[in-house]
């Protein structure tokens, strides 16, 4: 009766990256918290530089989108990659208001069905909010001028998509 059952195996799961931590005990969490803010906030002024570099190369793919042609599509898709990473980056390093608008604007080249003129001035709207940013070097949510700008970015997309639905 026994000889039909199914044999039961207990297989002790490994635990690779138990092998690549160090683990030391009696640490404070908090210091370990107070650690990793002081070396984000030590980044956080190369962030200044990096955010700068990714302006002039979302500057340099729209460009490129704007000519059109066989380099558009490889521009989108540059340009998509730059607004990912900076919207990440910008808001752990006190730059919320560049996350919205980089999460704005990724958002849009997601959702979007052709690349014509009317896509290409929205994503130009994005571009010049970036470089308005980064001239002006707006920290943070950017007050009143960062609210009238995501205003202003959501309207266009509003105005857009009511165009584009009929």
């Amino acid at each position: 009766m026994s000889d039909n059952k199914p044999k039961v195996e207990f297989v002790d799961n490994p635990n690779p990256i138990a092998k690549k931590i160090r683990v030391e005990h009696g640490r404070d969490p908090k210091n370990l918290i107070q650690k990793a803010d002081h070396a984000v906030r030590n980044l956080g002024g190369e962030f200044e530089e990096i955010f700068h570099q990714n302006v002039a190369e979302i500057s340099k793919s729209m460009s490129e989108i704007k000519m059109g042609g066989e380099r558009q599509s490889a521009a989108l898709t540059e340009m998509r990659k730059t607004l990912h990473d900076l919207r990440g980056q910008a808001g752990t390093f006190g730059y919320p208001l560049v996350s919205h608008v980089g999460d704005s604007a990724c958002k849009f080249i997601d959702l979007s069905q052709k690349v014509s003129a009317n896509e290409i001035e929205v994503l130009n709207m994005h571009v010049d909010a970036l470089k308005a940013i980064s001239a002006a070097k707006i920290k943070g949510d950017g007050g009143d001028v960062g609210k009238e700008l995501m205003n202003g970015l959501r309207k266009v997309i509003v105005k857009y998509n009511a165009a584009n639905s009929s």
